[in-house]
């Protein structure tokens, strides 16, 4: 059986964990769910709503954010760490501590049924987390920080959710890897730097050029149609194409329908050029996820940071 059915009946099991209620339930009563990158956090007791936050039983949300977990029973302080990051809690106390600052919580840390609850929203903000409160479900959703580096040092930047960064991907043969055709569509595969895949299969590429001395003297619109043409992108295919700035570069995006899978795909490529060098960035998601894709995407390169003297 195929490698995408079983990634699409995982993914149709996490989608259920969004949309399933159970039946004869009012909304408001139905128990809280947590998502933490795709995946529910379980509980040893069920999170509840106080002054419109949401608490939890600590320990399983502080374990999956990779904090380490100290308790003083003295003080009755839960504190918790890792790099760049110390978070103290006391019970009963509205005031928390992020690395030494004083925050003011909207309901304060307290134990309940022999377990401790804290603020869900709080402890994922402190660690760089975005969170969304989905009310019709009753599911808060969080996606963790993470920050990536091209493997030539030259691009960095943050990306938010259950992303993997797919390392070897320039070893991939066709004779080994039946899908490697759906991954490097415009790319050659010895440019690419790096290459990512989001849970929902949407994918990031960023590649270097490395023949510097076939390409230098190409203008940006001669290594665009370059690209289509090595991309079997038709006329018919494009979305949109239109010129920008990124970096201070000047740079072209060009749309597309990406036809080369089992399913439609809409591509996002940016080509800009440094020196006698050029640089491409590609998102590639399925039709379905496209509009969410395409505004993280943006946000990602938004807080993306280019440096071509590494």
């Amino acid at each position: 059986m195929s490698k995408l059915f079983y990634y699409f009946a995982g993914l149709f099991f996490i989608i259920s964990l969004f949309t399933m209620n159970p039946g004869n339930i009012r909304a408001e009563d139905a128990p809280i769910r947590v998502v933490l990158d795709a995946y529910r956090v379980e509980f040893s007791a069920p999170p509840v709503i106080e002054n419109e936050s949401t608490l939890v039983p600590f320990r399983p949300i502080f374990e999956r954010m990779g904090l380490e977990i100290t308790w003083d029973a003295a003080t009755r302080t839960i504190t918790g760490h890792k790099p760049d990051i110390d978070i103290e809690l006391q019970i009963d106390n509205p005031i928390a501590k992020v690395n030494g600052k004083l925050i003011m919580l909207s309901a304060a840390p307290k134990i309940r049924d022999g377990n401790t609850f804290v603020p869900l929203r709080f402890i994922s903000e402190a660690v760089g987390a975005k969170v969304e409160w989905d009310e019709v479900q009753r599911t808060v959703v969080i996606y963790s920080k993470k920050e990536y580096t091209s493997m030539d040092n030259k691009f960095r930047f943050t990306a938010y959710g259950l992303w993997g960064n797919m390392a070897g991907i320039d070893q991939m043969k066709p004779e080994v890897d039946e899908r490697v055709q759906d991954f490097s569509t415009v790319e050659d595969m010895e440019n690419i730097q790096i290459a990512m895949r989001y849970f929902n299969f949407t994918m990031l590429f960023i590649s270097t050029e490395q023949k510097v001395n076939e390409t230098k003297d190409m203008s940006l619109i001669q290594y665009l149609d370059r690209a289509k043409q090595k991309g079997a992108i038709t006329k018919e295919d494009i979305i949109d194409e239109k010129q920008m700035k990124l970096f201070g570069f000047d740079a072209f995006q060009l749309t597309y329908v990406n036809n080369r899978d089992w399913d439609k795909r809409i591509d996002t490529l940016i080509i800009f050029k440094s020196g006698s060098q050029f640089y491409s960035i590609r998102n590639s998601s399925y039709e379905v996820t496209y509009k969410s894709s395409i505004q993280d995407f943006q946000g990602l390169l938004g807080s993306m940071r280019f440096n071509d003297k590494e």
